[in-house]
């Protein structure tokens, strides 16, 4: 079952929710279908600690972060 992350562009909430198929996704705060989905930063697993790819860099770059600041 996949989890996506949205934000929404009424409230600017941003929120994660599982999606099957085509299915319609709303903001859980107001209700809003004017959502889009973001790009979720993933986590990876090293002995047994999970830990977030964001702001850890990859090391393809000198960058310290992937997304805006």
């Amino acid at each position: 079952m996949p989890i996506f992350e949205f934000r929404c562009e009424k409230c600017k909430k941003t929120f994660e929710t599982l999606v099957f198929g085509n299915q319609e996704v709303s903001c859980p705060k107001c209700k809003s279908k004017k959502v889009k989905k973001l790009m979720s930063a993933f986590s990876h697993s090293s002995d047994g600690k999970f830990s977030s790819s964001q702001g850890s860099g990859c090391g393809t770059c000198s960058a310290t972060s992937c997304g805006p600041s």
